[in-house]
């Protein structure tokens, strides 16, 4: 029972930290596209398509990772119901964090500058295929042999852990390419 309730405590004060990170990451990519911020207007580096739609780009992408950072503190709470919160959140997350990636191509596509021609970029690929791959083996370790779940599961979190880690350092990167321009 005492185990039962500090564990409750701490998710509790995991899910408030968690909150509290993501409104920070949050309001900063607001805060940055806020007119009479540097990064709202047209500066002489970023060609004007990429100061246009790199907005949507950034909503679309801290969308996606608040909805992911959202599923995983579901999945540490282990409440009735969670595997099924826990799925959509995150299928939503990856969704949104996909739409993202394709609006940054349609961006660079649309300025007709080079792919991957920044750290930012490649972060942003290794992270999408984090979060590809990271779903699949949550799928996986729910149909695999009882021998196998644990296994799976593990390298499942470990991944999750890490996109998440990722993804919220290459949002900080993208807020700085947009801010030093």
């Amino acid at each position: 029972m005492t185990y039962h309730v500090k564990m409750e405590e701490e998710t509790r004060s995991l899910k408030g930290l968690m909150a509290k990170f993501s409104w920070a990451i949050f309001l900063a990519i607001f805060m940055s596209a806020a007119p009479g911020c540097g990064a709202s207007e047209a500066p002489s580096e970023i060609p004007a398509e990429i100061v246009r739609l790199w907005p949507y780009h950034a909503s679309l992408v801290i969308l996606g990772f608040l909805l992911l950072v959202w599923g995983m503190t579901v999945a540490r709470g282990k409440e009735k119901g969670w595997l099924k919160r826990h799925k959509l959140l995150e299928i939503s997350g990856v969704s949104f964090a996909l739409a993202g990636m394709a609006m940054a191509a349609y961006m660079i596509s649309a300025a007709s500058q080079e792919h991957f021609r920044v750290p930012h970029a490649y972060l942003g690929t290794f992270v999408i295929l984090l979060l590809i791959a990271t779903p699949s083996l949550g799928l996986l370790q729910l149909r695999a042999a009882k021998e196998d779940k644990a296994k799976i599961r593990r390298v499942h979190r470990l991944l999750g852990r890490t996109a998440l880690l990722l993804m919220a350092l290459n949002i900080l990167f993208g807020l700085l390419i947009v801010s030093s321009a």
